[in-house]
C-alpha cells in the first residue's frame, strides 16, 4: 500500500485530504502524525502547498483524527 495520502479531521468536522504530491513538507506531516497518534505533544505545522498561497496549519487544539488513506 502506498502511503501518500492522509485524511485529516478536523474538530468542526471539516475533512481535509492532503496528497504527497501537493505538499513540499508531507513527511514532516507523517511525523506529526505519528506523534499525535500516540499521544506525544506535537507543535503546530505549517505545511507548505505547491501552489502559492497554499499554506496551511495544523495543531493538537483543532484536530480531530489523522490517517492514512488506501
Amino acid at each position: 500500500m502506498r502511503k501518500d495520502r492522509v485524511r485529516i479531521l478536523y474538530k468542526n468536522n471539516f475533512e481535509r485530504i492532503v496528497e504527497e504530491s501537493n505538499v513540499r513538507n508531507f513527511s514532516a506531516l507523517i511525523g506529526w502524525m505519528e506523534d499525535f497518534n500516540e499521544g506525544n505533544q506535537v507543535p503546530t505545522l505549517v505545511l507548505f502547498g505547491r501552489d502559492l498561497g497554499s499554506n496551511f496549519s495544523i495543531n493538537k487544539s483543532n484536530v480531530k483524527e489523522i490517517e492514512f488513506m488506501d
